[in-house]
């Protein structure tokens, strides 16, 4: 089950749609990439001492909304995923479709693992060659999006939009305060999560230098399948009484986006972005037809 990176977290569980802002793309910050920053030539101390003040402005004017990382591979699951064995017409058609399909994933993952290298090897060494400012610690990243993941939803129902405001981006924050806002009064919300269906996956790793010195974002996907149950209250003649439709348990599947900005080679908290959807082939084509537009 695959949700669109427009799509709020919460509409899976909610029967009203979710109020989603319009976010910056990350695709709109000049110069963005993987790679390591051409040296700069050499500047006298005056002009040096300057740039580092300007620098120091330009993060703190970096939002912490970046928009998804452009052509973020999120491997696809059922229908959404090209079959080596279902028929078609004409029938070389599929297996040429999934074996495409195959080579640009591998394609993808192999960028990933390069866009992290090349963020590692551009930040400061601390006391040997191999301990860096910038640290891959992939197995956490798992465990860190279930707890968020936990957190969000409970803030969320509890209307403790502190909480949020630490653990979210600027986009996803904005959201989940208009719809705590649009509560009634005397409302009440209570989000449980009632089991996993499957053991939680990272799906995407990746990273990003921006045109600033030491400024970086690191984005993850994890999918979780999780089973969730969001139950409404209202006050009525009899106390709190329970909103009809609300309260029945269903399965959802999210791609969790976790995000990670670093400022002067120092690393901030990891966020959740939001959730995007599975890739298809067809995703895949319109990336490509946009590179070469």
């Amino acid at each position: 089950m695959a949700y669109s990176l427009r799509r709020p977290l919460l509409s899976a569980v909610e029967s009203a749609p979710f109020f989603s802002p319009s976010r910056r793309c990350f695709s709109q910050w000049p110069a963005l990439r993987a790679g390591p920053q051409a040296p700069q030539p050499a500047r006298p101390r005056q002009q040096v001492d300057r740039s580092i003040r300007v620098i120091s402005k330009e993060i703190q004017a970096v939002p912490s909304d970046l928009g998804l990382l452009p052509m973020t591979f999120v491997t696809a699951t059922g229908r959404n995923r090209p079959s080596l064995f279902q028929k078609s017409f004409p029938f070389i058609r599929r297996p040429l479709s999934y074996l495409r399909y195959q080579l640009k994933h591998i394609g993808y993952r192999f960028r990933d693992r390069f866009s992290l290298l090349i963020i590692w090897i551009s930040s400061p060494k601390e006391t040997n060659w191999y301990r860096r400012s910038v640290k891959l610690s992939r197995s956490t990243l798992t465990p860190t999006a279930i707890a968020l993941h936990r957190q969000m939803y409970t803030s969320f129902a509890e209307g403790d939009i502190v909480a949020l405001r630490k653990i979210c981006t600027d986009g996803l924050y904005d959201s989940f305060r208009a719809r705590i806002g649009n509560r009634s009064k005397g409302e009440k919300v209570v989000w449980d999560l009632v089991d996993y269906n499957k053991r939680s996956k990272l799906i995407s790793n990746r990273a990003a230098r921006m045109p600033i010195e030491g400024a970086a974002v690191m984005q993850a996907v994890v999918k979780i399948a999780s089973r969730q149950k969001l139950t409404r209250f209202v006050r009525g003649k009899n106390g709190l009484e329970i909103v009809p439709g609300s309260g029945k348990e269903k399965d959802v599947v999210e791609y969790v986006v976790l995000q990670r900005q670093y400022e002067g080679w120092r690393g901030g908290e990891w966020r959740i972005w939001g959730t995007t959807k599975e890739t298809t082939l067809e995703d895949i084509e319109e990336w490509e037809r946009r590179e070469l537009a």
